[in-house]
């Protein structure tokens, strides 16, 4: 199947001792995501070029505690295909945790916010974002670990890649983060479990129409995901929803409480974007490789070269 342009997807995992076996569920089957995504008969995001990243988080005081071989934070590049399986393998999820009522993932939300350059937000639509976990987050980002984890010029980068400018004293917080994410991203916050304080909190960082309980933990993570995708980009409607899941081998009983999980949400919000439908597909023509929208063969300078849009070379990262 040919496709068009470039669609992120990027999960941001809890992989502290809390989460138990939905570490383990979580890794099984996340690899399954891109053809959940672009194969079957009905793939959700089928007419993009899919590109697959995979983040985990754990907690900074595993670190601090001496357990150093514990990584904070740790991303996958974007791939496609196989590669998202091999790129997970060089994941180290920490299973640690130290009973203190909160996790880390506001490094790996910093991350998806300000060092992520999506080419779909060039035609000023969305990617998706999830992120998983059965705890509160930390409502502060500090500097120093920002620097620990993604470099010393880390302000740097950020200004190079949005044009924002943060001094070191002025580091935005955990729902500014979510904020700005939520502008480039359909970005969800996946509950496993049913603590009260965890849906509270990360309901008033998403809001509630962005806050989903997983009902069976992160067994089928990668169908949860998909369906909001679906329903999201218009594809699904609620009423299709059992049948999608049930034609991807999912009993009857989980489809029917995955359905009634993600019935809250945005319906067709990607849909609602002036360039939805005028997106280029594959085949069409570009002056330049960087260029958003094609142009019309005859109108090429004479002499010049075309870049056709291919499945390998269809947007992309930058």
């Amino acid at each position: 199947m040919t496709r068009g342009v470039a669609m992120a997807e990027e999960t941001l995992l809890d992989t502290t001792g809390s989460m138990g076996n939905n570490v383990d569920l979580a890794f099984a089957v996340l690899p399954n995501s891109y053809d959940m995504l672009t194969g079957g008969k009905n793939p959700v995001l089928g007419r993009y070029d899919v590109q697959i990243a995979t983040g985990i988080f754990n907690d900074v005081e595993d670190t601090t505690r001496g357990r150093g071989n514990v990584p904070v934070f740790c991303r996958s590049q974007f791939e496609m295909g196989e590669k998202i399986a091999d790129q997970m393998t060089r994941l180290v999820p920490g299973r640690g945790g130290c009973g203190n009522g909160k996790e880390d993932p506001q490094f790996g939300l910093f991350g998806a916010a300000y060092l992520t350059a999506a080419s779909i937000n060039g035609y000023g639509l969305k990617y998706y974002h999830f992120t998983i976990s059965d705890e509160p987050v930390v409502e502060t980002i500090d500097l120093g670990w920002l620097k620990r984890i993604f470099g010393e010029d880390v302000l740097d980068r950020v200004k190079e890649n949005t044009e924002q400018v943060f001094a070191p004293k002025n580091i935005p917080d955990t729902s500014d983060t979510v904020r700005y994410l939520q502008g480039n991203a359909h970005a969800f916050f996946l509950q496993v479990g049913d603590r009260h304080d965890v849906t509270r909190q990360w309901t008033d960082l998403y809001g509630p129409e962005h806050v989903v309980n997983l009902p069976h933990g992160t067994e089928f993570l990668h169908c949860v995901k998909a369906c909001i995708i679906g329903l999201t980009e218009g594809v699904l409607s609620l009423s299709d929803v059992s049948e999608y899941l049930r034609g991807h081998s999912v009993p009857n009983d989980v489809a029917k409480a995955i359905g009634a999980a993600v019935s809250h949400i945005p319906l067709s919000a990607q849909t609602l974007y002036p360039n939805f439908s005028r997106l280029p597909k594959a085949g069409d023509v570009f002056l330049n490789k960087t260029d958003l929208w094609p142009v019309d063969p005859k109108d090429l300078p004479a002499g010049s070269a075309s870049v056709p849009l291919s499945d390998d070379e269809s947007g992309g990262w930058l």
